[in-house]
């Protein structure tokens, strides 16, 4: 018996939103996988850089790029409220790795 392998999915989270980033982080494991991904890797922020591209996300997309992975799970909010609008984000991650974010509450 054979055992199919999960599509690849990263996760994006920032520090400074979470009580909990152990506890959080895995809950975004157990969420990608109940989704129907293996999560390979969740990508922390720390708080947002002033008018630059957060270092983790430049990381993210380099990442998801390389292993050909279009899935990126994030907590709902943690792709906002930071200095580089979340369209230019998604944009990004669309066209420079050809992935979409799932956002989902945890």
């Amino acid at each position: 018996m054979t055992t199919a392998l999960l599509p690849l999915a990263y996760g994006y989270v920032r520090d400074d939103m979470l009580r909990d980033s152990t506890s959080s982080e895995g809950r975004l494991y157990n969420t990608a996988r109940s989704l129907g991904y293996e999560l390979g890797a969740v990508f922390h922020e720390p708080s947002p850089q002033n008018g630059t591209l957060p270092p983790a996300f430049v990381d993210l997309v380099q990442e998801c790029r390389r292993a050909e992975a279009h899935t990126v799970i994030t907590p709902h909010g943690h792709m906002s409220s930071i200095s580089i609008c979340r369209m230019v984000l998604l944009t990004m991650l669309d066209v420079r790795a050809a992935a979409a974010v799932h956002e989902v509450e945890l």
